[in-house]
């Protein structure tokens, strides 16, 4: 592996992850130099890590004058949702049809996962459980690329996930439809999986608003 391409990446990756879990907040100064010190590299790697997530509307540069994390915004939520939601609910049929027993039982580990990190101070490692239970049904489905396309696009989608997350923990509910989709999985039934998908995305849209009005500073 090229060593410059790895730290690169590494550092991409890092920078991502915190603006994602909001330890780096919305609106945040993140300019090449303080980058390079904050992770102790050099300003090349955080550099080009800063043009990829310009690309992934992660962060707003404003040439000769400063570069920011950007505002979480809201129609670019709504239109997130809507590709995560296309893609995942147009799957299902090709899910069902591959799915094993072995990947059901896979998806029930990680719910089973999921329940010790309910709480909002380790909402992270739900986070990312949940995103492998869904990555699943694509991988499943023979459609890894979709889930990679969803996962570079939904940069705004996924940090309104993160910031619940992180103010109120996971709802019961959350789970709860994660357990009907491996019931609807085990019964072969593609309808009624559909119809807990759709379910399962529209309620972080009806939260969206009110975390718009309590914390406007990052929106």
């Amino acid at each position: 592996m090229n060593n410059t391409n790895s730290l690169n990446d590494v550092t991409y990756n890092q920078i991502r992850e915190d603006i994602m879990n909001m330890t780096l907040e919305p609106g945040t100064d993140v300019s090449v130099p303080k980058l390079s010190e904050r992770y102790g590299v050099s300003r090349t790697p955080v550099r080009e890590a800063v043009v990829r997530l310009q690309q992934s509307g992660l962060v707003e540069i404003y040439p000769k004058r400063k570069t920011v994390v950007s505002k979480i915004d809201l129609q670019r939520v709504r239109e997130e949702w809507f590709i995560r939601t296309s893609l995942e609910t147009a799957v299902v049929d090709e899910f069902i049809l591959k799915c094993s027993e072995l990947v059901a039982d896979t998806m029930q580990e990680l719910i089973s996962k999921q329940k010790k990190y309910t709480d909002k101070k380790n909402f992270f490692e739900f986070f990312c459980k949940d995103n492998r239970f869904h990555q699943l049904i694509f991988e499943t489905a023979g459609q890894e690329l979709s889930w990679f396309t969803i996962e570079e696009v939904t940069s705004h989608y996924n940090r309104v996930r993160l910031l619940y997350g992180k103010m109120y923990g996971a709802e019961q509910s959350h789970m709860d439809c994660h357990m009907r989709m491996v019931a609807a999985i085990r019964k072969r039934d593609a309808g009624a999986m559909r119809s807990i998908v759709a379910e399962h995305s529209n309620s972080l849209l009806e939260q969206v608003q009110g975390m718009a009005k309590q914390y406007p500073q990052f929106f």
